[in-house]
Parts: structure tokens; C-alpha cells; sequence
């Protein structure tokens, strides 16, 4: 037996699922789907019904809630402010594409897909920054601080905009920030890997604790696997690794210390805090454990990336896909932490997202019985037409005006009701059509017997004309990359990769927009299809001085 929760089946999308959301009461809930579906959905008794849905112009990256709006953050556009009946408040253009959305202290936090920073208000304007901050991997809230983790191992905070602390960098080859998280009273935790001097020697994993206002190393300490979140908890700082473990880290002793938590087995690859719980996303489970000690997990047809939860635990929506692309979409599942934790057979925890519907039996009556309703969709002649094929005594000139002949001869209707047809004649008729089938030319006729016989086609990568732009005043431009003419004669493509000259991969859809500078670009657009076979074509973009 394990300990689970009741589990139930919230949404069925039809395409995978790229952002979640819900609001802080659990109300309102919101996702995004495939190329950019985004679907709202209210709160009704013990499910969510969806009241109004809005199409964004690419993939949607990121989804928060603020106030009675829904902030979504698209590969094209970049942020818009969204009513919960769909109505746009506002939108603002992100260069380069949006890949991550942050909310925090002071609004919006945006990372770009060439990894740049962007501020947006709560109101949606920009925040103007006296710098530029690039090659951004990681983005944290830690009170009233944006802490960024950058590709080259630094961590920088942001306090209204402005840089208000570095934290000096450490090792000689170099080092890896590999979490940000933060504990109950606003210090930065930190997960670092510093790379070895030795091939063969082990990394040096570590855990650090910052304050950020007094610029102070509160804590270091070794771990044996990478620290992957970090987030203040009932029981001090939960924190998740590579391993599986999920641990409490006491910061309120004079020397902090780790306190065993729950093992997940595999990578933690989602950890939150609710209430007086911990919830973990590793594999396909979703593992809790509460201020009494009880663990429990959650079964998911899908990998968990994905977890929201109002503040008082009453509703949690989580989302994942098992990385199957013939499989159907995963379901969102919907669970309480107000409910009680059961206990069932392990086999069982499948069952909300794996039972078979029951077919509906029909009585005899249902089966058979004249539904006149249906009577109100057809026209007089349609259904004068329907009422002489239930007659016995039906010709058979329908059947012989669609084999486009009178040579089927036959008597209406014989004695036993059947209907006497001339063999001979409709054989004859058959063969004249065989005949004439032969007489296609032999190149048309192939090449639709191949269409249907299944033969795999490659794709076709479209990545548009070369561009010609002149700068703004900033020595800048903004240009789309279009490879929406890209096509397969199957309709088989699944991914998209727009490489920039120096092959770093800068989008993942047909379209984005890049800001770049004065000089000629060169971009490469790849497409692959579902049987790995590749096409790709490039382009050149010229930004006159």
C-alpha cells in the first residue's frame, strides 16, 4: 500500500501543454497550449469550466497571474495583459522573442531568447535600465531583490532596477550556478559547481547563504549531488537534488543544518511550498510530505514541469508530457491538500488518468425509436428522399445512374423482397471501369499510389528572402525571421531551430523577432519531421550604418 491523494482529471488538452497558471484563490485557473492556445477556465464547485480562450501570435513561454489579469509571455510578440474574459489591457513587444517570465517585487521580469533582461511594470511599462544584462540563465525573487544567475557563473541582484550586489566570483576555471532560491526572511540560497582543475577529480558542489542588504556569506557547506531549487518552507529551507533527495536545511541554528526530508528517486525536477507542505516533481510523480511527517505521491501520465497551487492548498493544478509524440496530450490534473490523504495499491495510482470509459448501453427503445427532433434539420426533399428508402418498393435507377449506366437490368422488387439484378451485365460494367482506370497515365497513377501507400516525404525549410534595415537611433533594429512557407507534403514537422552565425540556437518556432546591430547576420532555419529527416536554408540580414 502507498499514501496518495484523491486525484481527478481538470483539463483534457489537445495539444502540449507550454505554461500553466491560477490565481492566488484558485478561481481561476489558465494554460497554453501547442503554438499558442490559451484557455481560461473558472472555478465551479469541484471543477473548472472554460469561459473564454485567446490564440497568441507563437508558442506561449510563460503565463502569470496578477490581480484579476493574466500576464502571457509569447516567442513573438512578448508580454500581453489579458482580462479573465480574453479582452487584451495591454501588450508590449520583447526583442528577440520571450523565453522566460518572471514575476517579482516590483513587476515583470523578462528574459529574451538571446538571454537579455527586460522590466515591465505592473502596468506594463518598461523599466528604463542604466545597463544592459546579457546571457542570463537562471531568474530569482528574493524579497525585494531580482537575483540573476549568469552563463559565466556570476549572480548579480537588482533592486528597482539597478544593480545593488555581485557576488564575487570563485574558482579559476570557472564555476556553474546551478540554483537560486531563497529562505523565509528574504537571504539568497545558492546552488554552485565548480569545475575541476584535474580531469578525473570530482566537482566541487556546494551551498551557499547570502545577504544580499549586508553584502555577507552567511552559510557554506559541501553536498554530495547538485542542488537543483531551493524555497523556504515550514520546515526552513526545502531543497531539491539531482539524486532525488529532498531535504530541510535549519537556518535559524547557529550552524545550519540538513535534516532528511523524502527521497523521489529520481531528479527533483519541480519543488514548491504550500502551506505546511512540500510538494516535489520527479519522473512521473508528484511527492508530498506534510508538517506531520506523512509522505504520499501522485502518479502522472506525463513528467511534471508544471505546478501551481492556491495559497490555502484547497486546489493544485499540475502538467506534464511523457515526451511520446504519438502518444495523446497529457491531462491536467487537479488536487486538494485540504482533502484527506488515503492510502491505496501502488497499482491504483494510475487510475484517474488511465480508467477506461464505460460505453452507454441503450435500451431497444433508444436504439430503434423515431426521433422526430432530428426532423427539423432536413429539408422537405431530404426527407421525402429518406422516407421512400425505408419504402419496399425503392428502384433500382440510383444504383444504376451512380455506376453511369443502364445496362444493370433489373425487376423492382421479387417476391421475397429482394431485389433480382442481371450478374452478367453489372460484371461487364465493372470490368469497362477497370479498363478505363488502366488507361491513366502511368506517372499519375504512381505518384498517387505512392502518396497513399505511405512513402515518407522530407520537409521542406523556407526561411524566407535576405533583409536589408536600417538602424534606429540606439544602432539597432528589430527584424522577423519567418519560416512559416516551410511545409512538409505530410504535415510532419515537429520542431522548428533558428541558428544564429555563431550556431547558438535562438528560437524554436516558424517565427520570432531578433533585435541586432549594424553589420550583416546571417540566420539558418532548421526543421526536422517525425522520421528525423532534416532540411534547413538560410538567409542573410543586412543593418546599413
Amino acid at each position: 500500500m502507498v499514501s496518495s491523494r484523491e486525484v481527478h482529471a481538470a483539463f483534457h488538452p489537445e495539444g502540449k501543454v507550454t505554461a500553466l497558471g491560477l490565481d492566488s484563490q484558485g478561481t481561476l485557473a489558465a494554460w497554453a497550449e501547442g503554438s499558442g492556445s490559451v484557455f481560461i477556465a473558472v472555478k465551479s464547485r469541484d471543477s473548472f469550466i472554460v469561459s473564454a480562450t485567446w490564440i497568441a501570435p507563437a508558442r506561449v513561454r510563460g503565463l502569470v497571474f496578477h490581480d484579476e489579469t493574466i500576464i502571457v509571455l509569447d516567442d513573438e510578440i512578448g508580454l500581453t495583459c489579458l482580462n479573465a474574459d480574453a479582452t487584451i489591457v495591454w501588450q508590449q513587444t520583447v526583442g528577440g522573442g520571450g523565453f522566460s517570465l518572471l514575476k517579482y517585487s516590483d513587476g515583470f521580469s523578462v528574459i529574451d531568447g538571446l538571454g537579455r533582461l527586460h522590466l515591465f511594470g505592473f502596468d506594463g511599462v518598461p523599466t528604463n535600465l542604466n545597463e544592459t544584462f546579457d546571457d542570463i540563465l537562471l531568474q530569482q525573487s528574493v524579497g525585494p531583490y531580482l537575483v540573476l544567475g549568469f552563463e559565466n557563473g556570476s549572480v548579480q541582484a537588482l533592486n528597482n532596477g539597478l544593480l545593488t550586489w555581485s557576488r564575487p566570483v570563485r574558482g579559476e576555471t570557472g564555476e556553474a550556478i546551478t540554483c537560486l532560491g531563497s529562505t523565509a526572511d528574504n537571504h539568497l540560497v545558492l546552488g554552485r559547481e565548480g569545475y575541476a582543475l584535474v580531469a578525473g577529480d570530482e566537482e566541487a558542489l556546494e551551498l551557499e547563504v547570502w545577504s544580499i542588504q549586508d553584502n555577507m556569506l552567511l552559510h557554506r557547506d559541501d553536498l554530495n549531488s547538485r542542488l537543483l531549487h531551493a524555497v523556504p518552507s515550514f520546515k526552513g529551507v526545502a531543497c531539491g537534488f539531482d539524486d532525488g533527495k529532498v531535504s530541510y536545511l535549519d537556518v535559524s541554528m547557529p550552524t545550519p543544518t540538513f535534516v532528511t526530508g523524502f527521497d523521489c528517486t529520481y531528479p527533483v525536477r519541480y519543488l514548491c511550498s504550500v502551506g505546511k507542505e512540500v510538494l516535489a516533481a520527479s519522473w512521473f510523480f508528484i511527492h508530498g510530505n506534510d508538517a506531520d511527517g506523512r509522505i504520499w505521491k501522485i502518479e502522472h501520465q506525463g513528467m511534471p514541469q508544471m505546478v501551481v497551487a492556491a495559497d490555502d492548498g484547497s486546489v493544485i493544478l499540475f502538467a506534464g508530457e511523457d515526451q511520446n509524440d504519438w502518444t495523446e496530450p497529457e491531462p491536467i490534473g487537479l488536487f486538494s491538500l485540504t482533502a484527506e490523504v488515503v492510502e491505496m495499491d501502488e497499482t491504483e495510482l494510475n487510475l484517474w488518468f488511465n480508467r477506461p470509459e464505460e460505453p452507454v448501453h441503450l435500451s431497444a427503445e433508444e436504439i430503434y425509436r423515431s426521433d422526430s427532433e432530428m426532423e427539423s434539420f432536413f429539408s422537405k426533399e431530404e426527407l421525402l428522399s429518406m422516407n421512400q428508402a425505408h419504402d419496399s418498393t425503392v428502384e433500382i435507377d440510383v444504383l444504376q445512374e451512380a455506376l453511369g449506366s443502364k445496362a444493370v437490368m433489373a425487376q423492382p422488387v421479387a417476391e421475397d423482397g429482394s431485389l433480382e439484378i442481371d450478374t452478367e451485365a453489372l460484371l461487364e460494367h465493372l470490368d469497362d471501369a477497370i479498363a478505363q482506370m488502366a488507361l491513366l497515365p502511368q506517372d499519375d497513377l504512381l505518384e498517387q499510389l505512392n502518396a497513399e501507400s505511405g512513402e515518407i516525404l522530407p520537409p521542406r525549410a523556407m526561411s524566407g528572402g535576405d533583409q536589408t534595415h536600417v538602424p534606429g537611433d540606439d544602432g539597432t533594429a528589430v527584424i522577423t525571421l519567418d519560416g512559416s512557407d516551410s511545409y512538409d507534403p505530410q504535415g510532419r514537422i515537429i520542431s522548428w531551430s533558428w541558428v544564429d552565425e555563431s550556431g547558438k540556437e535562438i528560437a524554436d518556432t516558424p517565427k520570432v523577432r531578433v533585435r541586432i546591430g549594424v553589420g550583416n547576420h546571417r540566420f539558418e532555419l532548421r526543421i526536422c519531421d517525425r522520421e528525423g529527416q532534416w532540411s534547413s536554408d538560410s538567409l542573410h540580414v543586412l543593418i546599413e550604418a
